[in-house]
């Protein structure tokens, strides 16, 4: 008789390896999700501080360009657009015996926390180590635009936060629903529009972006000019009405750095004011768009590039005495940074290349904010 196991023998050990298994990829999953949760909590954390340090440090002297809602708190007659003005009032209304000033200094710090803690959820979504994220996030978010732009009262902070909000929704494929991810991207846009209208050269990259969504590529050149033609026709609905006209200059004078008269004519001080007021997110967007890589590293998506030369358009049109500019190109340097550091290989590395990124821009932003 053979004493060769038989498939009853065999049965109740196949079992124990599959439960085995089993429970091994659930350990696996809630490790997976107790580490995502403490990231969130980190970012979030990061964020606080972030608010807490542009609320005990604001800039002795801020930007004033796009201090409409001030003003228009402040009592004078301003055509103001968007959010922040009804904000900035209930604010006002609920905090009684505050200043407009110090009101709109209390929105921009809390908008400055947020867009960093916007700007590292869609780093980490995109795969970044920690040793990669929070320098280059820091290093971005430190920049004198950024920082000084940020904690001034005006809407810098708010385009920040819009920013880092509609880029990472752009970045973010996942749809639950059908057309999930055109809609996110098109009330994504809207929101950062109305928390700082500069945000309306963005409406090519949201376009391009949702035309290569990889869902809908054979519906791809119509998705492009359907996600133009709903955001143009709301952005001109918002100028329609009383003061049309003034309105529609308003638009063009925040959008263009105050839509100088000639253009290239401040062009020469762009040149000074450009790597003063971005410093190292111009290093991060380089990396980003032009820096050579080997044949297996992944690239940014093409519509980044429309992305960050919008930045363009106001330094052709507009004067560097309108500044701070393009709040949009700081998350944009933040993930040109991390592609850069990720680039270096191992998390040690990233961390020393890093922090040296963080000490150099805090050097040259106190440096730049002493010398002004």
């Amino acid at each position: 008789m053979s004493d060769a196991p038989t498939g009853d023998t065999l049965e109740p050990a196949a079992v124990d390896r599959a439960g085995r298994r089993r429970r091994l990829l659930f350990r696996l999953r809630r490790a997976v999700r107790v580490i995502e949760q403490r990231e969130r909590i980190q970012d979030i954390g990061y964020g606080l501080l972030a608010s807490a340090f542009a609320l005990s440090l604001p800039a002795v002297e801020p930007y004033t360009a796009g201090d409409e809602a001030l003003r228009r708190m402040g009592g004078e007659d301003v055509l103001t657009q968007g959010l922040l003005y009804p904000i900035g009032r209930g604010a006002l209304e609920v905090f009684g015996t505050a200043t407009p000033e110090t009101t709109m200094r209390l929105l921009a710090g809390l908008a400055f926390g947020a867009a960093l803690t916007m700007t590292l959820a869609f780093l980490r979504g995109l795969g970044f180590r920690r040793s990669a994220t929070v320098p280059s996030a820091l290093a971005a978010f430190a920049a004198p635009y950024a920082w000084v732009g940020g904690t001034s009262p005006i809407d810098y902070a708010p385009g920040l936060f819009g920013a880092s909000l509609l880029l990472w929704s752009l970045f973010h494929q996942e749809q639950s629903t059908k057309r999930g991810y055109h809609w996110r991207a098109i009330l994504s846009f809207g929101l950062a529009y109305m928390l700082h209208m500069e945000i309306a050269l963005l409406v090519p990259a949201v376009a391009w972006a949702v035309a290569k969504h990889p869902e809908y590529r054979r519906e791809a050149q119509m998705n492009f000019y359907a996600v133009i033609v709903v955001l143009v026709m709301s952005i001109t609905i918002g100028l329609a009405g009383t003061s049309e006209a003034a309105r529609i200059a308003h638009l063009t004078e925040r959008a263009l750095a105050g839509a100088d008269e000639f253009p290239f004519g401040a062009l020469g001080s762009w040149l000074v004011a450009l790597p003063l007021g971005f410093g190292i997110i111009l290093f991060g967007v380089y990396q980003l768009l032009f820096a050579s890589r080997q044949v297996e590293a992944k690239r940014a998506p093409v519509w980044i590039v429309p992305w960050c030369m919008a930045a363009l358009v106001p330094v052709v049109a507009g004067s560097p005495q309108f500044q701070p500019i393009a709040p949009y190109l700081v998350p944009a340097g933040a993930l040109g940074l991390a592609d850069w550091l990720n680039r270096r290989g191992t998390a040690a590395r990233e961390g020393r290349y890093g922090m040296l990124l963080v000490g150099l821009q805090l050097a040259a932003t106190a440096l730049v904010i002493t010398l002004s």
